[in-house]
């Protein structure tokens, strides 16, 4: 099986996932994710997804407001410029501070771009990933540019709510790899 079809397999399986079922594994990441953080008091400024419910992603709003409120980060997301296929980093103040752009993906309101050089963890979209730190992302190509940009000593961080798989075979040269995933199991390091 090639990355298409790990890719589409893994998006159906998750949106299997009961409402209930969803909810529970979100709380643990929550719960994970804060634990990563807190065992990190240098980090400064995060970059972090904002999740599309009803694709049954890893819930990343509560996240966005503890680390903006709690912990006075700085959090950026990202606009996507899909001809260019590029993104763009701009500050957030809350979990509600997004529009939808035309694809239905949630976006910041905020037009400043901001330099990802600043960025201390990226916490990094996917569907699934494997035990080596490899991870399947939507396909585009988008985040492997963008982990390119940031400093050499940010931390690359996944978010899932599946379990790691043994290896995915289908990476390439272009593909960067995480330096740590969280899911509702735990934390992982590669």
């Amino acid at each position: 099986m090639n990355k298409k079809v790990l890719r589409s397999m893994f998006l159906e399986k998750r949106l299997t996932l009961t409402a209930e079922e969803h909810s529970r594994r979100n709380e643990q990441l929550l719960k994970h994710c804060q634990q990563f953080v807190n065992s990190r008091k240098s980090l400064k400024t995060a970059h972090i997804f904002v999740s599309m419910p009803e694709q049954n992603e890893p819930d990343t709003l509560k996240l966005i407001d503890w680390l903006v409120g709690e912990k006075q980060m700085s959090v950026l997301s990202s606009k996507t410029f899909y001809k260019e296929r590029r993104l763009s980093h701009h500050k957030i103040i809350n979990s509600t501070d997004f529009v939808l752009n035309p694809k239905g993906i949630p976006e910041p309101t905020n037009s400043v771009i901001e330099d990802p050089k600043q960025i201390d963890i990226v916490f990094v979209p996917l569907i699934s990933f494997d035990e080596q730190g490899n991870r399947i992302g939507y396909g585009a190509g988008l985040y492997d540019r963008f982990l390119k940009e940031v400093r050499s000593d940010c931390l690359k961080v996944g978010m899932a709510i599946t379990p790691p798989l043994n290896t995915i075979d289908y990476t390439n040269e272009f593909d960067v790899s995480l330096d740590f995933c969280i899911n509702h199991l735990g934390i992982y390091e590669f």
